[in-house]
């Protein structure tokens, strides 16, 4: 009865050493998630800047601001700090 346990003792870090291979050896799939995901991310970019190209949504030729500049009217000064 003692040697068979010591058998199953000795021997059980071997199997579940063999069941478990070394993550060191390969990427871990959690791994190989993210950088699938950066991937799809950097082509959406790309593809997104494509789309942009040829149909720009925001023309800054045409942006003018300068009225915000002119009215200072309306324009509140900060009182800084309370003392």
């Amino acid at each position: 009865m003692k040697t068979t346990l010591l058998a199953i003792l000795l021997t059980a870090p071997l199997v579940f050493a063999a069941d478990n291979p070394k993550k060191s050896r390969g990427m871990d799939s959690d791994m190989q998630r993210a950088i699938a995901f950066e991937r799809y991310k950097d082509l959406a970019s790309a593809r997104q800047a494509r789309k942009e190209a040829r149909h720009p949504s925001v023309t800054y030729e045409r942006a003018d601001r300068s009225s915000d500049r002119e009215n200072n009217a309306n324009r509140v000064k900060d009182p800084g700090p309370k003392k």
